[in-house]
């Protein structure tokens, strides 16, 4: 196991510094911001990419549960403590002498806001569920060589959920237009895209690090990013089904993934449940444009964002811990039919 070595998170004499030391910490353990993810799960802590990196790009104190996990996945878990001693201490406004060593508490790996609860049976239905055979992963990969859309076999036994509506119906509490400030989407068909990144849009593709094997939401250009066509589907006054339907595989509501491998990445189940949190999305305005929202799970106190920078092509959408950052904010314009 690493140690900190001469870095003394004790002696840090404001925030800016003891986010410095953590930047050091970080160069020592020689991992990517992926590999700290990868680390953190394996340690049964939360820390998703976009968070640590965060956590480095400013010079304000991480919250305890993330300064532990970010700790223990740079490999330096026996030092858990010291940091957060040290973090306690700058918190307290304690800027001068180090104040005398006290028993810290023993921080828990996740918070109780980003643990997710309820939802459908864990052998739900998958989107796609027969492997394709192998002249079709052949097409699929010279298809893919010229950005064209990954096809998948046919299956009408996956086509099971009705088919959203094609034209959009008035959703309890919104206009039929795109929703201003205040005021919840429009339903129907649409277009989600990250605010920090207005050409891309949410679509279908895979985890970039290959340890979950079905498909997942991402960011994709999008001018190929249908099929699937996204559908808001209202259930109460503001929260929705996110539903995809694809001309071959059906259709399929958005679902957080609660399980390893793969867990807070959101995925399709052709299984759509009112009791299911995990498959309702609230849309909170941000106030910044009319259009513009922050996607929360029902069933959590987490936020959909995305992964890594922002630009990256085909970054991860996930759950993660809300942070108020452009990163977790996403337009939603409706899509005219035809």
């Amino acid at each position: 196991m690493m140690t900190t070595g001469d870095l003394r998170p004790d002696e840090a004499a404001d925030p800016a510094e003891f986010v410095d030391l953590l930047r050091h910490l970080k160069d020592r353990s020689r991992l990517t911001f992926r590999q700290l993810e990868q680390h953190a799960v394996a340690a049964g802590d939360v820390l998703a990419r976009s968070t640590a990196a965060d956590v480095l790009r400013r010079s304000t104190l991480p919250r305890p549960e993330v300064l532990a996990a970010f700790v223990r996945a740079c490999g330096a878990g026996d030092q858990v403590d010291e940091w957060l001693r040290a973090r306690d201490r700058l918190a307290a406004g304690a800027y001068a002498a180090p104040a005398a060593p006290a028993t810290a508490p023993t921080p828990s790996g996740a918070s109780a806001g980003d643990v997710l609860t309820g939802g459908p049976d864990e052998a739900r239905s998958r989107w796609f569920a027969r492997p394709a055979p192998l002249a079709t992963l052949l097409a699929v990969a010279v298809l893919a060589a010229f950005g064209a859309w990954f096809l998948w076999p046919d299956d009408d036994e996956q086509r099971t959920a009705e088919k959203p509506a094609a034209t959009s119906t008035a959703t309890p509490g919104a206009s039929a237009s795109a929703g201003g400030n205040g005021t919840p989407p429009a339903s129907g068909r649409s277009r989600i895209r990250p605010a920090r990144a207005p050409q891309l849009c949410i679509s279908e593709g895979r985890d970039r690090s290959g340890g979950y094997d079905d498909p997942v939401a991402v960011q994709r250009p999008c001018a190929g990013a249908t099929p699937p066509e996204t559908y808001l589907v209202p259930v109460t006054d503001d929260l929705y089904f996110v539903k995809w339907d694809h001309p071959v595989n059906g259709v399929g509501c958005l679902t957080v993934r609660r399980e390893d491998p793969g867990r807070y990445l959101i995925e399709p189940w052709d299984k759509c449940s009112t009791d299911s949190g995990a498959q309702l999305f609230r849309f909170e305005p941000t106030g910044a444009v009319p259009n513009a929202y922050r996607l929360r799970p029902a069933d959590s106190d987490l936020c959909v964002g995305i992964r890594d920078d922002a630009g990256e092509v085909p970054a991860e959408a996930a759950a993660e811990p809300c942070t108020g950052q452009p990163d977790q904010e996403f337009l939603v314009d409706p899509v005219p039919e035809g």
